[in-house]
């Protein structure tokens, strides 16, 4: 049989970090899943939105300067190019949470288990440095603090946080796998086919970025059939076996009309 192991916890210690920097006891281990679960949930949405709100704005300063050059030069023709601006390569790559817990009165708050049973734990008061990694990042730090203390896991137990945001150059953002996730989701949302996309993606990876092997595997209900399949394509080699191997992977969900489509994504960088 084959045993299977997730690229990113096989080589963590050699190539990869940890996300998660931060010790408990195992009373409060699980309310502190929970809370990096919900804060990168939190940040990833905020970026998103945005994201959102930028692609709008420039779609209608794209469309007023076509109206003014149009009304200008009826008579002449134009090259016609994309109005809508790309949505991809654009996003949080990567999201880390650092603890450190600071010796003072211990506060109780209540926690449900899966049962639903509530139990009081104990919490010392903690600083918390959450560390982004984007490509895009139009926002001050005091209006992301300021939206962060109307958030629920801000008020469970006395803690402060810092945050840093940190951008990626323009060559490394098409060696991402998130990021390259993010753009097949988009050029599948607008009925364009898998095939075309994914040869595009590794295009872009391999010219553009640092990769020296790539490879994009699609499972579920493609171009809406009826019977599930599943794709992939691969360029370059792919040392998964060698732990020195800096090889970064993304496992992806896509929601679209036919059903879900499972999406998994390995880069090997230089």
């Amino acid at each position: 049989m084959g045993q299977k192991t997730n690229p990113l916890g096989f080589r963590l210690g050699t190539t990869q970090s940890h996300h998660s920097v931060w010790f408990e006891e195992p009373k409060n281990y699980s309310a502190s899943l929970q809370e990096d679960q919900k804060i990168r949930q939190f940040f990833k949405n905020y970026v998103q939105q945005i994201i959102d709100k930028y692609v709008k704005s420039r779609r209608i300063k794209i469309k007023q300067n076509e109206n003014k050059y149009r009304n200008k030069k009826k008579g002449k023709k134009r090259n016609k190019k994309n109005v809508k601006p790309s949505l991809s390569y654009t996003g949080v790559i990567r999201i880390e949470i650092q603890k450190q817990i600071v010796h003072t009165k211990r506060t109780f708050i209540n926690m449900k288990n899966i049962k639903g049973i509530s139990k009081k734990l104990r919490i010392q008061k903690a600083i918390i440095r959450v560390i982004i990694y984007s490509t895009f990042m139009p926002i001050e730090k005091k209006i992301w603090k300021r939206d962060v203390r109307k958030q629920e896991f801000y008020y469970t137990y006395p803690k402060k946080f810092f945050i840093e945001i940190n951008k990626v150059t323009a060559t490394r953002r098409y060696s991402q796998p998130n990021l390259i996730a993010a753009f097949i989701a988009y050029k599948l949302k607008e009925r364009v086919p898998f095939r075309k996309i994914m040869e595009e993606a590794i295009d872009l990876a391999r010219k553009q970025g640092d990769t020296e092997g790539m490879k994009i595997k699609i499972r579920g209900r493609l171009e809406g059939k009826d019977k599930a399949r599943k794709v992939w394509k691969r360029r370059g080699q792919l040392p998964l076996h060698r732990m020195n191997a800096k090889i970064d992977y993304c496992c992806h969900t896509i929601q679209t009309i036919s059903g879900v489509l499972g999406l998994k994504i390995w880069v090997w960088k230089k």
